[in-house]
């Protein structure tokens, strides 16, 4: 399987992207490594009540973290049934990872990763909010609104569809739309002055409406409702403003709003056979306090303006939390036999299965673990974590970066312990060897990533643009640490891959005769007590810059030319607070 990736970050407006390889290898395969990629314009906020001046809607109008929607992807012009899934795309489960209308959608496992299949000239795609583990059969979404107190956003429904998509263009414009209705009330007191005073305490119950129906996600039609209640309306704060959804129906002879402030009740009766359509907004303005309600206007709106608009998704500037995502699957690990520069340790070469992965694309800088630091409860840290007091201080309370101007260096003089440490403050890790060299090597079996000869006469000429060590071949005119994007980046967007600094891995080694790590193939009982470094630095020679070279220390050890950088499982979607990342790994 080829390597994928895909650099994360702040699309345009609700930007969806689906990303990844479908884990299981059914008789539909998928194209090459190009991933499907959504995007679309989640609706904008399409109500600011004149009575509350509390003006952020209730209902679904943004993307927030967490967010999960369902995907399917379908044989062209035909409708959604078991016959026509293709590629096993069957409710894939993508979460949201961002707040706003700008946000990145990622599949939550391997299993629910998105390519394009070979085998369809045209394909088709179905999309739905909010995500449901399973559904009925005949594709029927289950809509219930009876519960309106807490969170509405979790109450509203949104559909997208798009058909005749190729392969000539990955980007697929998705557009949701709301497939419920909104009532929008606001309320204007008339009251006496201490009613006035606790108007925010009201309470609004909507009756005699159908609670429950079921969706079809083949062609939009609601039937089945069914569950007469009582719902309590959700309120601003001041109580003078009301949102409520309900299922597209038309009022019977009971329906009403009931307006009760402390036992003083007032009623609204809904006009009998009052029609409320799908996707439309039904505002009104409401006076209280007369034994009636005067009803002001009426405003039937588009629940939102739904807009496509075209995404360039190779702009750099949409990608600011700047992950790369690594696909999961069965890769050679060391070198292959009578390679001349290889050491005992890189035998044998091996194939070990990785998980899907994304990986920071630079070293961890200064300026990174910096915020760290400052991150840490009582700012209290232990020795094992600070890097070297030339590099960082403390000084007023706070952990600085001694010379500003070397913010975006990486980080040395770090313990294992210390990089470990980072990596899981941000919720990730430090990349296992197999994880490291597979993105390292980014497809090519040679001695460097940026070739696939196994030659160094070959390849000399590209060296001082991928390498920084201490030969002469390189010659980057520096004996020092570079900056973390000095170098050109491998296949898979990641810089100075090779030199530059030594990166920690989490595996823990055996040390054999001459110091390095033990043949994969040494067999040890218990654990290791010394990790894994790999990459070679400004300081070694370029043989030991290769991409199967390796050596290890103990976790204690600090040096000016040993650093890191962060891997993120796919595991660890769930649990991952991307605005935390991206204000962390984005480049000052």
């Amino acid at each position: 399987m080829t390597l994928s990736m895909r650099v994360l970050g702040g699309w345009l407006i609700g930007a969806i992207l689906l990303i990844g390889c479908n884990a299981d290898d059914d008789h539909r395969p998928v194209f090459g490594n190009e991933v499907v990629k959504f995007n679309s314009w989640l609706s904008e906020v399409s109500s600011v009540s004149r009575a509350s001046e509390i003006e952020a809607p209730m209902t679904k109008e943004e993307w927030r973290v967490g967010d999960y929607i369902g995907v399917y992807m379908k044989e062209n012009g035909k409708p959604l049934s078991d016959n026509v899934i293709i590629g096993n795309v069957n409710n894939n489960k993508y979460m949201s990872t961002k707040d706003g209308k700008n946000s990145i959608f990622i599949a939550t496992s391997e299993k629910n990763e998105i390519y394009y299949p070979y085998n369809s000239p045209v394909v088709s795609f179905v999309a739905y909010y909010p995500y449901k583990d399973s559904l009925t059969t005949n594709y029927l979404y289950p809509i219930d609104i009876s519960n309106q107190k807490e969170d509405l956003k979790n109450v509203d429904l949104l559909y997208a569809t798009f058909e005749n998509k190729s392969s000539e263009s990955m980007n697929v414009p998705l557009t949701f739309h709301h497939q419920l209705t909104k009532l929008v009330l606001n309320l204007q007191p008339n009251l006496s002055e201490d009613r006035n005073t606790h108007f925010k305490d009201i309470k609004v119950l909507a009756n005699g409406f159908y609670t429950k129906a079921k969706f079809s996600l083949v062609n939009k039609l609601i039937s089945d409702l069914k569950g007469i209640e009582t719902i309590s309306a959700k309120t601003t704060s001041d109580g003078k403003r009301v949102e409520l959804i309900l299922i597209p129906q038309t009022a019977g002879a009971n329906a009403h709003i009931k307006f009760d402030l402390f036992g003083d009740t007032a009623r609204w009766n809904i006009s009998a056979n009052k029609v409320f359509e799908a996707g439309k907004q039904y505002e009104y303005t409401l006076y209280l306090g007369k034994p009636w309600i005067e009803v002001d206007e009426e405003k039937i709106s588009s629940w939102g303006d739904e807009i496509s608009v075209p995404v360039n998704w190779n702009d750099p500037t949409h990608f600011p939390i700047n992950l790369v995502k690594i696909s999961g699957g069965d890769h050679l690990i060391g070198s292959p036999k009578n390679t001349i520069e290889a050491a005992a340790n890189e035998y044998p070469q091996h194939k070990v299965s990785v998980g899907t992965f994304w990986i920071s694309p630079y070293e961890i800088t200064i300026g990174q673990y910096v915020k760290f630091l400052n991150d840490q409860p009582g700012r209290e840290i232990a020795e094992e974590l600070q890097p070297h007091k030339t590099m960082i201080n403390y000084e007023g309370g706070v952990w600085h970066v001694v010379d500003s101007s070397r913010n975006n260096y990486p980080v040395t003089n770090v313990t294992w312990y210390g990089a470990r440490a980072f990596a899981q403050w941000l919720g990730g890790d430090l990349p296992s060897e197999a994880e490291w060299e597979t993105a390292c090597r980014a497809g090519n079996y040679g001695l460097f990533s940026f070739s696939s000869d196994n030659s160094n006469n070959i390849i000399s000429d590209l060296y001082p643009l991928y390498i920084n060590c201490r030969d002469e071949v390189s010659s980057n005119g520096e004996d020092d640490v570079l900056l973390v994007n000095a170098l050109s980046p491998n296949k898979n967007g990641l810089f100075n891959m090779h030199g530059n600094v030594s990166e920690w891995c989490r595996d823990a080694v055996v040390r054999n005769a001459n110091g390095s790590p033990a043949p994969y193939d040494y067999k040890f009982s218990g654990e290791g007590d010394l990790y894994v470094i790999r990459g070679g630095s400004y300081k070694t020679l370029l043989n030991e810059c290769r991409s199967a070279s390796r050596a290890c220390l103990s976790p204690e050890n600090t040096d000016n030319d040993i650093g890191f950088r962060v891997v993120f499982p796919i595991s660890n979607v769930p649990n991952l607070d991307f605005g935390k990342i991206e204000r962390v790994l984005s480049l000052n």
